[in-house]
């Protein structure tokens, strides 16, 4: 039989099919190996990218968290310094900083902010290479303190996000919150009563012929006190400051005690802004002033006392101490410590100013035996309004009922 066979049909087993045979499957192993060796590829790379990243992300990263150089005082508002710098050509896709304070600095921004016994607050950046990012958080000082920030935390995460890094950075900065000033208006009383007992003693012991310095006039200073000289060239009343043969000063006696269970923590805050606002005065006032306290350092845990001085910087010294003081920290028993002063005041070195909420018989003994060893001395007893006030009278020394508010 004749058949004819067209150029279009393939019979089993042609030899000369394209699409069979070893070359086919050759090329079909080829193109999976060469599939194979870039997804290995791209895995070794992405290896490699993230065992560099991890080793890298660190270096030649700085983080500074840093407060104002300023001190503040209490109920004002202050701020600190956030600093990022990347200084390196690896650039961080995200970066968390972190670090905690006190909880009596508040921030304004609650935002990435959470409060517990301290503020922690959280921040994240995206920092590009050889970048610098700085940043100024504000936050109120809402309590008298001594507040730290040690250190800071930073975090990164890996290339593909899976894998958290971390590191601790040293810190060291400080923020000195001073106590709250009572105002003039209501120091009146106790001033004017102290400053009574120091005019006394000026009288009894200032050297006319000892020449000290010179001070600005103030109210009540009297006018052969003026220097005339002087005052022309400065262009305001200037009054000259005398040596004594044994110098008013005054020495501030600040009772901390709770000799109960009870806490009066409003009550001791009230007498620490008390002692610094009768100092300040008198510091302006160029009578030397010092401090002598059963509360605690926060920093040495030991009593404070500031002995007598004059100027600026006694002014600060006792803001810094009294920033510092600690209520939390065990007071000592204040009568012990009046005993141990009577030599000083034996000596006509100081008028002491006792101020208490505490009204106990050995106290009050230890006080009266100091006013009669300096000739006088004030109390200014601080209460709550509903408390009652125990303290006999005294021909030895001025006592003051100063009301707290609750």
């Amino acid at each position: 039989d004749l058949r004819i066979r067209t150029g279009g049909e393939r019979q089993p087993g042609n030899s000369a099919d394209p699409e069979s045979g070893p070359c086919t499957h050759r090329g079909v192993e080829e193109k999976n190996m060469t599939i194979f060796l870039l997804l290995l590829g791209a895995v070794l790379l992405q290896f490699l990218a993230e065992w560099f990243y991890r080793k890298n992300w660190d270096r030649h990263l700085e983080v500074n968290v840093k407060f104002q150089e300023q001190p503040v005082h209490e109920g004002e508002k202050a701020y600190l310094t956030e600093t990022i710098e990347n200084r390196k050509w690896l650039l961080l896709p995200m970066l968390q900083a972190a670090f905690r304070v006190h909880r009596n600095l508040f921030f304004e921004e609650e935002e990435n902010t959470s409060i517990s016994d301290y503020t922690y607050k959280r921040d994240i950046f995206s920092v590009l290479f050889y970048q610098k990012i700085e940043r100024e958080i504000t936050f109120l000082a809402r309590k008298r303190g001594y507040y730290e920030i040690e250190q800071a935390e930073i975090l990164t995460r890996g290339l593909l996000m899976n894998r958290e890094m971390y590191r601790t950075m040293p810190l060291s900065t400080h923020l000195y919150v001073y106590p709250r000033t009572i105002p003039v208006s209501r120091m009146e009383i106790p001033f004017k009563k102290l400053m009574g007992q120091v005019l006394v003693r000026q009288r009894m012991y200032e050297d006319p012929f000892s020449f000290r310095g010179l001070r600005e006039y103030q109210p009540g200073d009297p006018m052969n006190k003026i220097n005339w000289k002087a005052s022309a060239k400065e262009g305001g009343l200037m009054v000259n400051l005398l040596d004594s043969t044994s110098s008013a000063q005054v020495l501030i006696y600040l009772d901390v005690e709770d000799e109960t269970i009870w806490k009066y923590e409003e009550i001791h805050e009230a007498g620490i802004s008390l002692a610094v606002s009768l100092a300040e005065q008198l510091l302006q006032r160029g009578i030397a002033t010092g401090l002598v306290t059963n509360g605690r350092d926060h920093i040495t845990e030991a009593p404070i006392a500031v002995l007598p001085g004059t100027g600026r910087g006694q002014l600060v010294k006792l803001y810094q101490n009294l920033a510092r003081l600690d209520l939390d920290l065990p007071a000592g028993k204040f009568p012990e410590l009046l005993s141990a002063q009577r030599r000083l005041l034996s000596e006509g070195r100081g008028i002491p100013v006792l101020i208490s909420k505490n009204q106990g018989q050995p106290l009050f003994t230890e006080m009266e035996t100091l006013a009669k060893a300096g000739g006088s001395a004030l109390w200014i007893s601080t209460l709550y309004k509903d408390m009652e006030w125990k303290l006999p009278c005294s021909p030895h020394m001025e006592i003051i009922r100063w009301e707290v508010p609750r």
